[in-house]
């Protein structure tokens, strides 16, 4: 008996020992780390960001059959050109318009949502989501209208 765990005591210092004592597993681990890291940086570093000013109007109280328009004001606050693809309405009864003009970094625009209350009555919560090729790729921006009849 005494035998048999000297001979594992000494395999598994045997098994171990390569384990603890080769390469710790920083031989050359935290340098790519860093070069992987600065790569990212670099990555999400040189890209549009679409910064809103707001995400969400309120037309308040309206008529039946009105027609509102409300304006969300956007900047690219990335340091790449940002174009918007596409800005999509969860209902036919909001339309929206926008510039497919690239902006610059730094560079404003505003985006405008027509909403026509045209058959609608009562609370309205309508969601617009905004495409682009921004690090933040969909924004969603939110109509609210209270509509009488």
């Amino acid at each position: 008996m005494t035998r048999s765990l000297a001979f594992i005591s000494r395999t598994v210092v045997l098994l171990a020992y390569p384990v603890l004592f080769s390469c710790t597993g920083h031989n050359g681990s935290l340098e790519s780390q860093g070069k992987k890291k600065a790569e990212n940086t670099q990555l999400s570093g040189n890209q549009a960001i679409i910064t809103f000013t707001n995400l969400e109007h309120d037309f308040g109280t309206i008529i039946e059959g009105e027609r509102v328009v409300c304006y969300f004001d956007y900047k690219n606050t990335g340091s790449s050109e940002l174009v918007i693809n596409s800005v999509e309405s969860t209902c036919g009864c909001t339309t929206p318009d926008w510039s497919s003009e690239p902006l610059q970094p730094g560079e404003r625009k505003s985006l405008q949502i027509i909403f026509d209350a045209t058959g609608r009555s009562g609370i309205q919560r309508k969601v617009v989501t905004v495409k682009s090729n921004a690090s933040n790729a969909e924004v969603r921006i939110t109509l609210k209208a209270s509509i009488e009849t």
